[in-house]
């Protein structure tokens, strides 16, 4: 133990591990996923830290002893999630895992398995603690770890309710005590080496200086007020600087899609994937108003890929719109009404919702578009066609029948006879290394985008806050049953390769079901109608408080055969498969529901709980109609049919921009506005009040924690004074303040020559501590009484000596050079 204990002391060591286990508290507070053995792991690492840094060999060889370490330490407390098998079962079971989140990784696939993570925030753990121990015991550099520590809670606490935040004070408290406790160490040898006396006591005396110093600072700046200031240009820099950081959160969610939100969003949009989740909660607030001529479905993204474990959005591009810039060009032209609508969200948002096909928007903003798709053809091997639309499976057929008679130099050329117009050759790959006098290895085709962009998602082009409001005019549906039964079924390839596909690996007895369903169906809308009553029946049941699909099940067939209990997600996922399954193109959307129409201003208000996913249903000429197969959702029959002639027949009027701005218009109630709970009232006067009552319960929550510390410090300093005569509690007061300003008195001095001592360091208020120092030693070693006179000279000159020791005091804990202190 002696060799192993730390020149800066076992309790700069506890002090860490106090730190350490406020940020791991922190984390398991969340209860994101299982982390077993946390807090040994924090333990462990600091310990290693500790000992690797005592070790006088280069860092570059210590440092990848202690991540090995780790390493073995992580998957060793991960296995124990395994399920029981015999020998290393559990090892092989993690390994497998793993293997299948790296392929989920790596080809874009979706992974709700939490294991990988559970191993991310076990290494981790392992990294700050032993890079926060390493730098402390090996360089004396505190900063370092505090630094590390402090980005590892903030990063944790961005992603729990503000209830969480009281953690972030907690930590500061020991991070403070930790960085004075190790400017002490530091000082301590510095005067070790140049000869001079530490006071070991002294140490201890800061600390506890320090620790009442960084509670007061904390609770005031828990209990004072915030006021956040917002500069325009600062935030558009900020969101610009931010690409990279959504890009990563998009990833997070790809591959972390199974880990539960613990925090309380004010409103949901959604990103590239759609996993399947398992309990999920919604809360009554508002998210944003509306005024718009039709009840329509707010849409946020839609989804065209999907896998067992979710839905994705598939290759996506840009596309610049605004109120100097056309809309994409549509082809949904049949049975649609111009509908101008207005938004404000309740929160900051990039994102923005759509009440139908847009055509024009009040601000600079971009759509994304969905890409065509590329197909590779294999000319040897055939195994790969079953993951190719039925066409190009065919083509590939063909030309492989076709390649076996052809001369290597032509196969190229030959390949063109082939290829439909809607595809064109973008690469071919030949045997050994592409050589041109080889034989054709695989071809790559990519179907022509077609006149009218698919658009998926929205966004602005810098961020909107709460206070902004945004206009639109769009294409809503308003067909009827009998338009769309007479719709065209001929797809163009584009949307069959989108909008048909799904998993090889999809069971068969979901295809059956969607035959028995469909089997009395004539037209596509009868098989959306049928799949939807089925999926509106009593069969299955509306609920949030669900588990996640297993691992290895399909998120539908799970659905669909086994629980039969489920959310909007649910519902609709299945609809859209069921329905490809029978050759109907759909896709998976996502938003929020018509919310409700508030019956003095008529404007709609939508809330949190109206968070859902429904489906679309693509028909020819009419494009993407809304069905909503969820039975806790009012069935939606489109907008009801208007007067003959007020359906689109025409382009729409231009619009001009520098019409009258949106928030001029959109809440223009008398002065009156929509409140948080959608109530009418007096914005301004209601939120005034609600503003200034929280600021006086914080004032008297801070005087009273105030008056409480005065009191605490009032009855510390005064005990044991009270029965003392005026010129005793004068040399007490004046030793008790002298020693915390470091003029301690000496075992051996009088009374009279401490009060030379103190007169000494504050030349400015020496006579006054002489005189006390004298009067003491007098009235202790004569008879004589203190007379009125002599007790106010004494009470003057303790208040003249009181103010430049407690000035000492403070600059004895402030960072003020010795010079300025003397």
């Amino acid at each position: 133990m002696v060799r192993l204990s730390p020149r800066q002391g076992w309790a700069t060591f506890v002090m860490i591990l106090f730190t350490l286990l406020v940020v791991g508290q922190s984390v398991s507070s969340a209860n994101w996923v299982e982390t077993p053995g946390l807090f040994a792991t924090l333990l462990l690492a600091a310990f290693t830290g500790l000992v690797l840094a005592k070790i006088r060999l280069p860092a570059v060889l210590l440092h990848p002893v202690g991540i090995l370490l780790g390493a073995l330490l992580v998957v060793l407390l991960t296995s124990t999630l395994m399920e029981d098998q015999p020998g290393t079962g559990e090892f092989n079971e993690l390994w497998d895992r793993l293997k299948l989140w790296y392929d989920a990784a790596a080809n874009g696939g979706i992974s709700t398995d939490l294991i990988p993570f559970t191993m991310g925030v076990l290494g981790i753990s392992w990294i700050i603690g032993y890079i926060s121990s390493w730098f402390i015991f090996r360089s004396d550099n505190v900063w370092v770890g505090v630094v590390v520590l402090g980005t590892a809670i903030l990063t944790v606490l961005s992603f729990l309710p503000k209830s969480f935040a009281y953690w972030f004070f907690v930590f500061t408290f020991f991070a403070m005590v930790l960085v004075v406790r190790m400017s002490v160490v530091q000082v301590h040898e510095v005067w070790q080496k140049t000869g001079r006396i530490f006071d070991a006591s002294a140490s201890w005396r800061t600390l506890h200086a320090t620790a009442w110093v960084s509670l007061a600072v904390i609770l005031l700046a828990w209990v004072l007020p915030l006021q956040v200031y917002k500069n325009r240009t600062a935030a558009d820099t900020w969101n610009r600087g931010r690409a990279p950081v959504e890009f990563i959160q998009d990833e997070f969610a790809r591959l972390f899609s199974g880990i539960p939100s613990r925090k309380d969003l004010s409103g949901r949009f959604f990103g590239k994937t759609l996993p399947f989740l398992g309990k999920i909660s919604f809360g009554g607030e508002v998210v944003f108003w509306a005024e718009s001529e039709h009840p329509a479905y707010w849409l946020s993204a839609t989804y065209s890929e999907y896998t067992p474990k979710g839905w994705k959005v598939g290759g996506t591009e840009s596309l610049q719109v605004g109120p100097n810039l056309p809309a994409p060009p549509r082809e949904d032209a049949l049975g649609r009404v111009r509908s101008e609508q207005s938004l404000q969200l309740s929160f900051d948002s990039s994102n923005f919702l759509s009440g139908g096909t847009l055509d024009w928007i009040s601000e600079k903003a971009t759509v994304q578009t969905l890409r065509p798709k590329q197909f590779e053809i294999d000319l040897v091997d055939a195994s790969e066609d079953k993951e190719l639309p039925q066409e190009i499976a065919q083509l590939a057929t063909e030309l492989r029948a076709a390649f076996e008679t052809a001369p290597a130099q032509r196969q190229e050329a030959y390949a063109a006879r082939f290829i439909p117009d809607d595809l064109r050759l973008v690469a071919v790959t030949r045997e050994k290394d592409n050589n041109p006098d080889r034989e054709l290895r695989a071809l790559l085709l990519e179907r022509k985008a077609p006149a009218s962009p698919d658009v998926v998602a929205h966004k602005f082009a810098r961020r909107l806050t709460s206070d902004q409001a945004y206009a639109m005019v769009s294409y809503v549906s308003v067909a009827t049953d009998d338009q769309l039964r007479g719709a065209s079924t001929d797809y163009s390839s584009f949307i069959t390769d989108h909008y048909l596909q799904l998993p090889s690996e999809l069971p068969e007895r979901v295809g059956e079901l969607a035959n028995r369903l469909a089997r009395d169906a004539d037209t596509p809308l009868d098989k959306a109608l049928a799949v939807r009553d089925y999926l509106r029946s009593p069969n299955f049941t509306y609920a949030q408080d669900i588990d996640r699909p297993p691992k290895d099940a399909d998120g539908v067939d799970n659905f669909l055969f086994e629980t039969k209990r489920g959310y909007s997600d649910y519902f609709g996922s299945s609809m859209a498969v069921l329905l490809r399954s029978v050759g109907v193109p759909a896709r998976m959307a996502a938003g929020y529901g018509p919310g409700e129409v508030h019956e003095d201003s008529g404007l709609r208000i939508v809330r949190d709980s109206d968070s859902h996913g429904w489906v679309q249903v693509y028909f020819p000429g009419y494009g993407w109609i809304d069905f909503e197969p969820t039975p806790a959702f009012p069935t939606n029959t489109r907008v009801p049919e208007l007067p003959a002639g007020s359906a689109d027949d025409g382009p729409l009027p231009d619009v001009v921009a520098g019409d009258e701005p949106i928030d001029e218009f959109l809440f223009e109630e008398e002065e009156e506005d929509i409140l948080s709970d959608g109530t009418l009232g007096s914005s301004f006067q209601d939120t005034a009040s609600r503003d200034y009552a929280g600021l006086a319960v914080r004032i008297a929550i801070l005087l009273t924690i105030v008056g409480v510390l005065y009191l605490v410090l009032l009855a510390t300093w005064n005990l044991g004074l009270g029965k003392l005569t005026t010129v005793e509690r004068a040399y007490a007061k004046m030793s008790r303040l002298g020693s915390m300003a470091g003029v301690r008195r000496g075992p051996q001095q009088t009374p009279a020559e401490y009060g030379e001592t103190v007169a000494g360091v504050l030349p400015a208020v020496g006579p006054a501590a002489q005189q006390i120092g004298w009067a003491f030693a007098t009235r202790r070693y004569s008879s004589n009484d203190e007379t009125e006179e002599e007790d106010e000279q004494i009470e003057q000159a303790w208040k003249s000596l009181r103010a430049r020791l407690f000035g000492r005091v403070l600059s004895r804990l402030l960072p003020i050079s010795s010079s300025r202190r003397a």
